[in-house]
């Protein structure tokens, strides 16, 4: 399989100043954002210590982390390792509904990032940048029906914009919004309809990108990110009646 620069960034070398942190922030992430997958096994731990240039027992303790919050689990024997945890082993956090004000302040920076990478991605994608978009977009449509899989792949149809764009910085980014989304979107999950009104966007967005449009990309994006933010903050609302 052909790495993705949102890939590529997960095993990328730390600073070594609070490695078991960023260790554990930089792969929760990329397990919430769908970057790795559910069921994936993660490089041996000589080979990833190597691939983060960091000491072994720095990697261990937060693979130990990861391992007590149920983000990852161990399987013994041969062709064991460290895995991305299955969904049912996740533990659901009782959660906090989230403040009107933090909803705006996560749609105003997804506007800038996601707006920005949008623009350049109709203005720098590749065909197969583009096949990959289109591929992500017909994924999400046919999750609707499931809020798991629909937010996994929302997240991947953002994510491979951020990668059409060719700015590793942006899809950095984009990989942290997409992780702190699916955290808000846990607590207030969307109803079947709501998450076929967030696929619909995702046409006039792809259209944008395909027709290399940087304007009408920018512009389908933020309509995207608002419509979000309104049903997120109407569900919100409901839950506190």
């Amino acid at each position: 399989m052909t790495e993705t620069i949102a890939r590529q960034a997960v095993f990328a070398p730390l600073q070594v100043e609070g490695a078991v942190e960023r260790i554990v922030r930089r792969i929760g992430e990329a397990v919430g954002s769908g970057v790795l997958a559910e069921g994936e096994r993660l490089p041996p731990e000589a080979e990833l210590a190597a691939m983060l240039e960091v000491a072994p027992m720095t990697l261990r303790q937060a693979l130990a982390v990861l391992r007590d919050a149920g983000v990852l689990e161990t399987r013994r024997g041969r062709g064991g390792g460290s895995f991305v945890a299955s969904a049912s082993v996740v533990t659901p956090a009782a959660g906090r509904v989230p403040a009107a004000a933090e909803l705006r302040e996560l749609t105003d920076w997804r506007r800038a990032v996601s707006g920005e990478a949008a623009a350049l991605a109709a203005e720098r994608a590749t065909g197969e940048a583009l096949e990959r978009i289109a591929g992500s977009a017909s994924a999400a449509d046919a999750a609707v029906d499931s809020f798991a899989g629909y937010r996994l792949a929302d997240s991947r149809f953002h994510l491979a914009i951020a990668e059409a764009a060719g700015s590793s910085r942006l899809v950095t980014a984009e990989t942290a919004i997409q992780a702190e989304l699916g955290e808000i979107l846990a607590v207030v999950p969307g109803p079947e309809t709501a998450l076929r009104a967030s696929s619909e966007g995702h046409a006039p967005l792809l259209a944008a990108v395909a027709a290399g449009d940087p304007a009408a990309a920018r512009a389908a994006v933020e309509r995207h990110v608002e419509a979000t933010h309104d049903w997120v903050v109407g569900l919100r609302l409901g839950r506190l009646r």
